[in-house]
């Protein structure tokens, strides 16, 4: 079997052709791990243009990866025989039998899905029956503590600032050119009456504006 360490560096070629012993830890493996890993480190750091790592690299990905490459007519005998080589070396395969099936659906059965929020229910020892109202206030004082002063009565109500808050000088910010805009507007709608267009779009633009002032003052009523 080859080599986890030959697999990672993509030299499992040499452990199918190699004639030691299968036994882990041997010397002759690690020797030959170590020398591998200076070739593969070698031909990482090569220069691009070097013709001899160039060569090295195409007979690396042909070694590392035989199924892609065993179209090529030099080497295809070879690459095919180291695939031929790792089907025999490698572990059989169980075959699943109808038995094995319905052991795993056997066993499937058995486990226990947790599901938290029903679990929780479930434990609720009020799920079926609310709680009596003596239980309820109990309930109440141990979340509330004393020192707690909730007043109920504001709850949900607009929030009314304790200082006055000043408006915000706006002048001297750029944004939308309304009389800008309104012109474009007018010129598109009706050029000819462009003065009586603009009259009715500021007279628009005024209720607009009072009726926005007006849900203020509601508003700030309550």
């Amino acid at each position: 079997m080859p080599r986890k360490a030959m697999k990672s560096l993509g030299f499992q070629g040499c452990c199918l052709r190699c004639d030691a012993p299968d036994i882990g830890g041997l010397s002759r493996c690690e020797k030959c791990i170590s020398n591998h890993t200076k070739v593969r480190n070698r031909m990482v750091n090569a220069q691009p243009d070097d013709k001899l790592f160039q060569h090295v690299k195409e007979l690396y990905a042909m070694i590392s990866e035989p199924h892609k490459f065993d179209h090529d007519p030099i080497h295809r005998n070879e690459l095919i025989f180291q695939q031929e080589l790792a089907g025999f070396s490698s572990e059989g395969i169980k075959k699943t039998d109808l038995d094995d099936i319905e052991e795993l659906f056997n066993k499937q059965k058995e486990q226990k899905k947790k599901r938290l929020l029903q679990d929780l229910g479930d434990n609720n020892p009020w799920k079926n029956n609310a709680p009596s109202a003596d239980i309820a206030r109990l309930i109440g004082e141990e979340t509330w503590s004393d020192g707690e002063n909730i007043d109920l009565s504001k709850y949900g109500a607009r929030t009314i600032p304790n200082k006055e808050i000043k408006k915000v000088d706006r002048s001297d910010r750029t944004g939308e050119d309304v009389e800008l805009t309104d012109i474009v507007q007018a010129k598109i709608e009706d050029e000819e009456n462009l003065d009586f267009i603009l009259e009715n779009k500021k007279v628009e633009r005024k209720k607009w504006s009072d009726v926005i002032t007006d849900i203020d003052e509601i508003l700030d009523d309550f």
